[in-house]
């Protein structure tokens, strides 16, 4: 093949040159495409605001449940259409009432629901008007004296709620002194009361509308009866029209009001419930009912408010530390990768563009866990460039050309890439269906943000590289720092001569892990481990210390004496925003107590005032349990979802499923000692601190797990490669030494990006301790992971490898099924080529004979002759 020059003279274009003329062809293009992409994101990324969580924003979270008790069997089979109809009621009922924007109502497995109002702090109010039943119903209060009736068991008495403002209607045993305690609402004789009335006059679906009416100075609530409601009230009125008859106004167990029928007076379309009500109870009450009744009773789980001033500090704090954080990995970019590190720059600015504008367009809430996940993406967003370019520093130490080494780096690095984000995807995806709220949140951040890195890394870097090289520029060998080997590299010259010894001294690097998991345990046995309000279930109450000299130990000791046993307090914000947060079970002193008055009972016992409570939780048994429930299922889903996936990864290239199940349980092996490890530090952390662990904790394990595998894939990615390229005369012992040294940089320069910003945002990001111990666990769990893919993934591999091949013989190892798959490929290729010589040409050009194939061109000539390096 020729082209002509300006002078008119035939030059030879080599296949390869064609090759890369084409790619660069293509690099245009796709720049153009990335332009554009850019541009459209600012676009849209300047027109969305963030959508941020109560932790930031403040406001009230509620878990309900379906009470399914009193379903008839044909409702149960239409379970889906009655908890469609309750999330459109819910949704009219916080919408509506507490003018907030962007409630959330979640629907959560086959009965629950998740419920958030940021900005609405009135967790008491929310949870009244939330919980209720807004089935209004109309009695025959038999049982009290009337007009026609003088005597009845229980006497009316009207009060006031001191909180409120409205009418209270309690109730007294007929001839009990007057000093005997009245029957108020919520205890069990009060119920009894509405029960003596019998039956409901009209209730719930017979109630059209509601409105409030002008009375006096005031309003009144105005029921309309629909056709069937109204039917029902005029053959009641009709039959006590001439007695007096006492009806009474019933809502959620509790009477709003008993008033007298009017003699000669027919209700029918309409009837009022008299009192004196406030303004603004009237018009809740009747945004209340017009919202729907609901078919089944909500029954509370969990409920949560949390004080906007702590998490708009913790706000600050965080995005500051991903400011330095992001800092740092540009310098660390510029500085040892040179020109490259440069446009993996730019590649990791459009990574954070894209991001966040896709956060912004699909709703994502930023809460602060779902803040330091982004944060986290972006240390993770580097190690597939770091991977990249390592194998092109390898490729150009080789005596590639610049070009040649660009193209190996990227295509022999891409395996590695995508399995280790493969393995970190499939966790998240675990923690998306398991968790809630903030998990759920850092969970989809997380996906997000690998599965864009993964586009920016591999294809806006390579593309900027190609295109910058084919401009001319970047062409210098020295602008790519080769001579930098500060982490490691110098390993990777020696690798195929000195080799790291790891295997052979594998028994020294378990004895290390096993001491680095045994300086935990004992924390572990002393009660280090404390589970937080969403494991042992109970109350959580954060408090203002401002002012106040008071140290945890002091608080904790003051609940004790109180009677709150096995109560636990730590720290959380920093100056005037200074929190106490206490977690007491709902034992003791606080059984069966109602929300509110078991946190006025906390707050006392802490020594604090009620105006110092800036937070609360309550966490019901249900809950606790399905927590523990999904934090068992996720570490072993995870697991198992990482086996199958190493499995068929494997063993497609080595030997079938069976032989990458050795891969695969090898890298759960090392995975079992990253887990203990993180046990052992978490328990560390809280007997010293009492920092608890909480579901933000079972996050940061399954994290860990998706990244403890990324350094061990690349490992096992090298032995994979160096299976089908070994020495002559190499066995298995020196072939893994030698992949794990050509792997021990970019092992090391991948995990020291997220090591840097994991401490970052420990030390400056971090107010709340549920967040300290989240980048603790990861940090330990990341360092571990590093250590264990280095010592402990392949020796584990190997071991298992030597021992099958001591049990079935050598044609059962790794590298006999490695060699069986070479022979294949070399029989398979061979056939290939004798096919294409038996070929003809028929004077039309046309070939025939046993394979009609296509001619190559030069582009896919090159391609192979890379492939082939």
């Amino acid at each position: 093949m020729s082209s002509r020059t300006a002078s008119g003279i035939l030059s030879p274009v080599y296949p390869r040159q064609e090759a890369h003329q084409t790619l660069r062809s293509k690099s245009y293009l796709f720049l153009l495409l990335v332009l554009g992409l850019g541009l459209l994101s600012g676009y849209l990324y300047s027109i969305r605001a963030y959508k941020y969580g109560l932790d930031v924003k403040g406001g009230v979270r509620f878990t309900y449940q379906m009470d399914l008790s009193k379903l008839k069997p044909d409702q149960r089979s239409n379970l889906s259409e009655i908890r469609g109809r309750i999330q459109r009621i819910l949704e009219s009922r916080t919408t509506g009432s507490f003018g907030v924007a962007e409630p959330l109502v979640a629907p959560k497995g086959e009965d629950q629901f998740i419920i958030e109002l940021p900005g609405f702090t009135d967790k008491a109010r929310a949870a009244e008007v939330i919980g209720s039943s807004a089935s209004i119903e109309f009695y025959y209060a038999s049982t009290l004296p009337s007009q026609g009736r003088a005597y009845g068991l229980y006497e009316p008495v009207d009060e006031t709620d001191p909180k409120t403002g409205n009418p209270v209607i309690s109730f007294r045993r007929a001839n009990a002194p007057a000093d005997a305690p009245l029957i108020k609402p919520g205890t069990p004789e009060y119920l009894q009361v509405i029960q003596s009335w019998g039956e409901p006059i009209i209730k719930g679906d017979d109630l059209k509308s509601a409105q409030p009416e002008v009375s006096g100075e005031g309003y009144r609530p105005l029921m309309t009866f629909s056709p069937a409601g109204a039917q029902k009230m005029e053959r009641w009125s009709r039959q006590h029209q001439t007695d007096g008859a006492n009806i009474a106004a019933v809502l959620d167990n509790k009477v709003l009001s008993v008033a007298a029928l009017q003699n000669n007076t027919v209700l029918r379309d309409n009837a009022v419930i008299t009192g004196t009500f406030t303004t603004q109870y009237v018009k809740n009450l009747t945004e209340l009912l017009n919202s729907g009744a609901l078919p089944v009773d909500l029954k509370m789980l969990s409920s949560e408010q949390v004080d906007p001033t702590i998490g708009a500090q913790a706000l600050d704090r965080m995005v500051t530390a991903g400011m330095v954080a992001f800092g740092l990995i540009s310098a660390f970019l510029i500085v040892y990768y040179a020109f490259p590190g440069v446009v993996a720059l730019v590649a990791l600015l459009l990574y954070v563009l894209f991001t966040l504008t896709v956060l912004k367009l699909i709703g994502a809430t930023f809460s602060l866990a779902a803040i330091a996940g982004f944060i986290l993406s972006v240390g993770m967003a580097v190690d597939a460039n770091i991977l990249v370019f390592e194998r092109f520093k390898e490729e150009m130490k080789s005596g590639r050309s610049l070009q040649t080494a660009i193209e190996l780096g990227f295509r022999r690095a891409l395996p590695a890439i995508v399995d280790s984000n493969a393995c970190t995807i499939l966790t998240s995806l675990v923690l998306v269906n398991l968790g809630t709220g903030p998990v759920r949140g850092f969970a989809t951040t997380l996906i997000i943000g690998v599965a864009i890195s993964l586009f920016t890394a591999v294809f806006i870097t390579r593309s900027l590289l190609v295109f910058l090289v084919g401009s001319g520029l970047g062409t210098n060998p020295k602008m790519y720092a080769l001579e930098r080997n500060w982490f490691g590299e110098k390993f990777e010259t020696t690798a195929d001569q000195k080799p790291i010894q790891i295997v052979n001294n594998s028994r020294k690097w378990f004895v290390i892990s096993a001491a680095s998991i045994i300086i935990g345990l004992p924390f572990i046995f002393l009660g280090g481990l404390k589970p937080n309000v969403e494991f042992q279930g109970g109350y959580e109450a954060q408090f203002a210390t401002a002012g106040k000299n008071l140290t945890p130990a002091q608080i904790t000791a003051s609940l004790e004496r109180a009677g709150f046993k096995g109560a636990n307090v730590k720290m959380g914000g920093e100056g005037a925003q200074r929190v106490a947060i206490a977690t007491v079970p709902a034992e003791g002193p606080l059984k069966g107590l109602p929300d509110q008055e078991a946190f006025q009972r906390i707050t006392q016992a802490a020594g604090f005032q009620a105006g110092d409570l800036k937070g609360s939780s309550t966490i019901g048994p249900a809950i606790r349990g399905e927590t523990i429930q999904n934090a068992i299922l996720g570490v072993v889903l995870s697991a198992a979802l990482i086996i199958i996936y190493l499995a068929l990864r494997f063993g497609i290239a080595v030997g079938g499923f069976s032989v990458g199940l050795r891969f695969g349980f090898s890298a759960i092996g090392a995975l079992v000692h990253d887990v203990l490890f993180v046990l052992g530090v978490s328990a560390v952390v809280g007997y010293f601190f009492g920092w608890e662990i909480s579901a933000l904790f079972i996050t940061s394990m399954l994290t860990v797990i998706g990244f403890s595998v990324h350094d061990t894939i690349v490992i096992f990615d090298r032995i994979r490669e160096n299976l089908h390229r070994p020495l002559k005369g190499e066995d298995f012992a020196n072939l893994v030494n030698r992949s794990v040294t050509q792997s021990f940089a970019r092992s090391l320069n991948t995990s020291m990006t997220v090591i840097a910003t994991l401490i970052i945002l420990l030390v400056m990001g971090t107010t709340t301790p549920d967040l300290k111990l989240f980048c603790a666990t990861m940090l330990a769990g990341i360092v571990s992971g590093t250590y264990s893919s280095i010592y402990n993934a392949a020796p584990i591999l190997y071991l298992w490898d030597r021992a099958v091949g001591k049990k079935r013989g050598e044609s059962h190892t790794i590298v006999g099924h490695a060699q069986e798959q070479v022979n294949r490929d070399r029989v398979i290729t061979t056939r290939t080529a004798e096919e294409v010589a038996s070929t003809t040409v028929g004077a039309s050009g046309r070939t025939y004979g046993q394979v009609r194939r296509r001619a190559n061109s030069p582009v896919r000539q090159a391609e192979r002759e890379i492939e082939d390096l």
